[in-house]
């Protein structure tokens, strides 16, 4: 199983950076005319995304085996580096005009929730193919 999970972790680390090139390009189109620099946002981006997809990772896995004492320490790196780059976004940018905002606010609340989503539909299946975790 340990290998098993290995791949899956790399699997989650390349899936998290490939969103994250997504996000990057997102924003150097859309919001460094407002003040966001691309340049720094993808350098926070691609290294809170590899954080990240290791922390999450490491996280599911936790709640998976019921080992509560290994989530501790992996929870707050996970949720930093989730939100990392948008805090950026909303520290660096100037005025956003209201239209913007209100996109840029549904964006991080719906990546929240299909995030919370994937992440208990992840453990469910794990829990499963885990004999004896309930």
């Amino acid at each position: 199983m340990g290998t098993r999970r290995a791949q899956i972790e790399r699997g989650w680390i390349l899936v998290s950076i490939a969103y994250g090139g997504l996000r990057a390009a997102l924003v150097w189109k859309f919001l460094r005319t407002y003040g966001v620099n691309p340049y720094i946002f993808g350098v926070i981006e691609f290294v809170s995304a590899a954080i990240y997809g290791k922390s999450s990772a490491k996280v599911v896995g936790a709640v998976i085996d019921g080992a509560w004492n290994r989530l501790r320490p992996w929870l707050p790196v996970a949720v930093l580096s989730y939100f990392a780059p948008d805090a950026y976004v909303f520290i660096s940018a100037g005025r956003l005009p209201g239209d913007m905002l209100a996109i840029l606010i549904s964006v991080v609340c719906v990546t929240v929730v299909l995030t919370g989503v994937g992440m208990m539909a992840q453990v469910r299946r794990g829990r499963r193919a885990t004999p004896g975790v309930k």
